[in-house]
């Protein structure tokens, strides 16, 4: 499930998840990342910023970019470094994300009358992580690249 693998010369740690698609996978991500930061001195408050981060990118993995396929894998990178942690979080899907989708500030108004609801998780990202980036996965689906720095 997980392979923590040191780059040469690099002083990094890669672990690799592949998680099928079905909603609480992203619960598995949210506690390998915690438990990395925690290891890596990040502050509490920090490490549920990033856990609620992960749980929202992986949902919108699962249910917008694999549509709830449970053939279809989320692909989750946690990259640990000195000083920062990457995050990458990768669906299989073919329907590329709107990128009005990734940049849409979500109005509060909003849920009061529109029957979606949707624009928050990526607006929650956005908000939590310290860098965010949408693009297109290896794999052809989307992916996000969040990144949380450790301030000493």
């Amino acid at each position: 499930m997980s392979d923590a693998t040191p780059q040469p010369g690099s002083g990094e740690k890669i672990i690799e998840l592949r998680l099928p698609s079905k909603l609480g996978y992203e619960r598995v991500a949210m506690d390998t990342a915690s438990s990395l930061a925690r290891r890596m001195g990040f502050p509490e408050d920090r490490v549920d910023s990033l856990k609620t981060a992960i749980s929202e990118a992986v949902t919108n993995a699962i249910e917008h970019g694999n549509q709830h396929d449970s053939a279809m894998k989320v692909v989750v990178l946690l990259t640990a470094r000195e000083d920062e942690l990457i995050v990458s979080v990768a669906d299989q899907g073919r329907k590329q994300l709107d990128e009005d989708c990734t940049t849409r500030q979500p109005q509060i108004e909003d849920v009061f009358e529109k029957s979606d609801k949707g624009g928050w998780g990526i607006w929650l990202i956005r908000e939590l992580m310290d860098e965010v980036e949408f693009t297109t996965a290896p794999s052809g689906g989307n992916q996000v690249r969040m990144v949380i720095h450790l301030e000493q």
